[in-house]
């Protein structure tokens, strides 16, 4: 997508790397945790036993996610058990959220400037859907099963579709790869730091799923980093489809195992990502050895309509700027400067530092700020996603915290760099991953469908009644409006008659089972 010579002005030298962004760093201030039980000390989290992605970022440019269905029971628990033998020989080992140095940001307690401890080539991460555990004959086996908390999960990604906006083009009767039939049981998501590695590793996986026919392969998809020019040499960056830099507003989790810059965000509670007995708003699911460290994900994939959104953009030049557009929609210029820390300009005068670009708020406690969206619209999409300390709905009060509702993203793009000077190409472009959180209901679904596709999200801030998320909200061009107010008393800018820019291709509701739940899975036989 285009991205000029201004987009490179605010990001001060010394700073950092865009890569180092793509996938998260982290800021905590924690001692180190005991790894080695799963049933130790509540206040740390036990990163030995916790699915890595989870907690960490890991900053590879590929990703291979393989859609499994249980063949035979007996082998298919066999088979994961092997993912977490300790075994390399045996089989590519599941990644833990225990330190790596390599790759992931500097922990609590590292030295960044000590030698590497291990590079590996690829991290290995699997989830199981609610059919996929009754495949595996989990409910049969186990009397005491249950996710009682845990009803979307058990209802499934097709089931509630509706909900969240996947209707029409991106209903379930429309997804790709046996997504959302009962067939979709495991998803098992390989990143790897080189096509090489990829390679290797798949044909590893594929003759592994196969073997003594535990599961049937019945889809796999692939995501890599968008790459630029850059001295000559192609670089891998941290664009996504639309052309935003992606990965400057990352979670910070209470206890986890990665460093973040500090801004005015109150870290999360841990027990809103791993599945802990601290939880407010759940029970953990029974029996423990199977619920205790885990976590939930929604895995999608999501198709891009770059083409219409750079046709939108322009179609409105005569109202407002396409790049101020893109901005206003987003609430960051598209090289990652936010509307609120830089209102004008995407180059605002001596730069802003990497490790500023997500300090800031929307609204103080004392209700000063940007409550009205002069800055920053309040229907902007970042703002909408994460309101912050701004009073909405699920919050109510100016300043608090809407942690409760936060998630972790881990994506990837799907599909070759956008041209906008070849934009009918033809070719699909996306994105893959996970939404990760401990409640589906309250974290996932709640953003989508109180937050994403609902006016009335902003409590006081009366917005538009058709009014949606404009970047990823489910629109009718017959009534899809948004509006940008103007300073002042100037009258707002209204853009309308857009269609909806993404749809879903694929979903699944997935259990990130911790590494002794899988071991407690292989041992039932």
């Amino acid at each position: 997508m285009r991205q000029d010579d201004r987009t490179q002005a605010p990001l001060k030298k010394g700073s950092g790397g865009l890569l180092g962004r793509i996938f998260g760093r982290g800021e905590h201030s924690i001692s180190p945790t005991d790894s080695h039980s799963a049933f130790n000390n509540k206040s740390a989290l036990n990163l030995g036993d916790i699915q890595g992605f989870i907690l960490r970022g890991y900053r590879m440019p590929m990703v291979r996610h393989f859609l499994l269905t249980v063949g035979v029971p007996t082998q298919a628990r066999k088979l994961l058990g092997r993912f977490v033998s300790g075994d390399e020989s045996a089989a590519p080992q599941i990644t833990t959220a225990e330190d790596w140095h390599v790759g992931f940001a500097p922990g609590p307690g590292d030295n960044p400037a000590e030698a590497p401890r291990r590079k590996p080539d690829y991290c290995l991460n699997v989830g199981i859907t609610w059919p996929g555990l009754i495949a595996l004959e989990l409910r049969d086996r186990v009397p005491t099963l249950g996710f009682k908390s845990f009803g979307a999960f058990i209802a499934g990604a097709a089931e509630r579709a509706k909900l969240i906006g996947d209707t029409g083009p991106s209903a379930p009767h429309n997804w790709v790869g046996g997504f959302g039939n009962d067939g979709d049981h495991v998803l098992v998501t390989l990143h790897a730091i080189s096509s090489e590695a990829m390679t290797s590793y798949s044909d590893r996986l594929s003759a592994l799923f196969s073997e003594g026919s535990a599961f049937r392969e019945i889809w796999h998809t692939d995501g890599m980093a968008w790459m630029e020019m850059k001295d000559g040499k192609p670089e891998f960056t941290s664009k996504v489809p639309f052309g935003y830099t992606d990965g400057i507003s990352m979670t910070t989790i209470h206890g986890g195992p990665e460093r973040y810059p500090q801004d005015h965000q109150q870290p999360c509670e841990p027990w809103l990502f791993v599945l802990q007995d601290e939880a407010e708003n759940y029970f953990v699911p029974e029996p423990r050895e199977i619920g205790l460290n885990g976590s939930f994900a929604v895995f999608k994939m999501i198709e891009t309509d770059v083409v219409g959104f750079e046709n939108f953009l322009q179609s409105n030049k005569d109202k407002i700027d396409p790049e101020l557009l893109a901005a206003k929609i987003c609430g960051r210029w598209r090289n990652g400067v936010p509307l609120a820390l830089s209102p004008e300009t995407d180059s605002p005068p001596g730069g802003i530092p990497l490790d500023q670009l997500n300090n800031y708020e929307y609204v103080n406690a004392d209700g000063t700020g940007d409550p009205k969206g002069l800055r920053c619209p309040v229907g902007a999409h970042m703002r909408r996603i994460n309101p912050r300390g701004q009073p909405v709905t699920g919050q109510g009060q100016p300043g608090g915290s809407n942690n409760t509702h936060r998630l972790i993203r881990r994506g990837m793009p799907y599909g070759p760099n956008f041209d906008p000077k070849q934009p009918y190409d033809g070719i699909e472009r996306g994105l893959l991953g996970y939404f990760i959180n401990s409640s589906i209901e309250n974290q996932y679904e709640f953003v989508l469908s109180q937050w994403v596709n609902e006016s009335e999200f902003a409590g006081a801030v009366r917005l538009h009644p058709k009014s949606k998320d404009p970047m990823i909200g489910t629109q009718d061009p017959a009534e899809s409006i948004f509006v940008i107010p103007q300073a002042n008393g100037s009258p707002p800018i209204k853009v309308t008659g857009f269609s909806t820019f993404v749809t879903t291709k694929a979903a699944a509701y997935c259990f990130l089972p911790s590494i002794t739940a899988i071991k407690y899975i292989a041992q039932l036989g």
